[in-house]
């Protein structure tokens, strides 16, 4: 039962050529860049029980052969994705239930009403080139360049242009000591959603989310083990709510404001009592929080250039130096 973490991150398709040049993915290169087109077709049912029961089912078409996977629910912050992942050689196109012996996962598709009821319902067609990475440390990473597009339908197509940064084994940090080594050279901006979550999206729009952040007031002394926790608290909420900034109604954009305001002025004075916070990351979050209460509150370019600042490299920058550092 492994569990898949990989780092997602957009590149444009302009600048894709450059990896290949990359210091980073020539240093301790076991093997590779090897490239091969894989064609993934995503099943559900039509009322889409599986996306209901936070579960998708693909069956990809890969170098001759076919493979399936089924996926459980996960997490995303900053990027990291993680989530259960059972994947199995299969014999064609279509999903093999034998193959699928994870009791929870196999009681589901023991139903016979959803087993017939499954039908495709997106496919992701790319272009994937791979490099296999060990670092000094041991840790196994694989870097992959997927270049292609999301087929919903016949008439929808959505361009597909992403590097995934996965963690075979060894020292998760690693993810995104790497991605910082790339994006130093090339302009990577992390990426929240799944290629299912963006198929998905074409069939069902989630409801906006208008959680507020829980504060209580800090501690005079935090440990690392709080510390972490309340980070990647903050982190997931800061990025949860940057969809919003481009809603279309005032008061979800202003929610989203408020949250973002309050989480940078939450993330600053966890910094500022946790004693072993690096100086450097503190002041960049001081900018950060600076450049977004500058604003003028009922200025209605505000969430725009909000989502600017947040989307830009530095700030992009700023989400991956944390992330390697909460993780090492």
């Amino acid at each position: 039962m492994p569990n898949e973490i990989e780092l997602k991150l957009r590149i444009a398709a302009a600048d894709t050529t450059r990896l290949f040049n990359q210091p980073a993915l020539t240093h301790g290169l076991e093997h590779g860049p090897l490239t091969r087109q894989l064609i993934s077709t995503y099943f559900d049912t039509p009322d889409l029980r599986l996306l209901d029961a936070e579960i998708s089912l693909r069956v990809r078409s890969m170098s001759g052969g076919w493979f399936q996977a089924v996926k459980a629910a996960g997490s995303s912050v900053a990027g990291l994705h993680q989530r259960m992942e059972w994947e199995d050689i299969v014999s064609g196109s279509e999903p093999d239930f034998s193959k699928i012996t994870e009791p929870a996962l196999a009681a589901i598709f023991a139903d016979n009403a959803l087993r017939d009821a499954l039908q495709p319902i997106f496919v992701t067609d790319v272009e994937r080139t791979e490099w296999q990475l060990r670092m000094p440390d041991g840790t196994a990473l694989e870097v992959a360049l997927d270049l292609g597009e999301l087929q919903v339908g016949s008439h929808i197509r959505e361009t597909i242009s992403e590097v995934e940064i996965e963690l075979k084994s060894g020292n998760a940090a690693q993810v995104f000591s790497l991605a910082l080594a790339l994006q130093a050279d090339i302009p990577l901006t992390i990426e929240n959603i799944s290629k299912a979550q963006r198929g998905y999206g074409h069939y069902r729009t989630l409801p906006p989310d208008l959680s507020a952040l829980t504060t209580t007031t800090l501690p005079h002394v935090l440990d690392k083990a709080d510390f972490t926790k309340l980070a990647w608290a903050y982190l997931h909420h800061l990025q949860s709510k940057q969809t919003l900034l481009e809603a279309d109604t005032t008061e979800l954009q202003q929610h989203a404001i408020a949250e973002i305001r309050t989480t940078l002025h939450h993330m600053v004075s966890a910094l500022q009592i946790y004693k072993h916070a690096p100086a450097a990351l503190l002041t960049e979050y001081h900018w950060l929080q600076d450049a977004v209460d500058a604003m003028k509150p009922h200025d209605h370019a505000v969430p725009r250039h909000i989502h600017t600042l947040l989307q830009g490299q530095r700030c992009q920058r700023l989400l991956l130096q944390t992330g390697a550092w909460l993780l090492a």
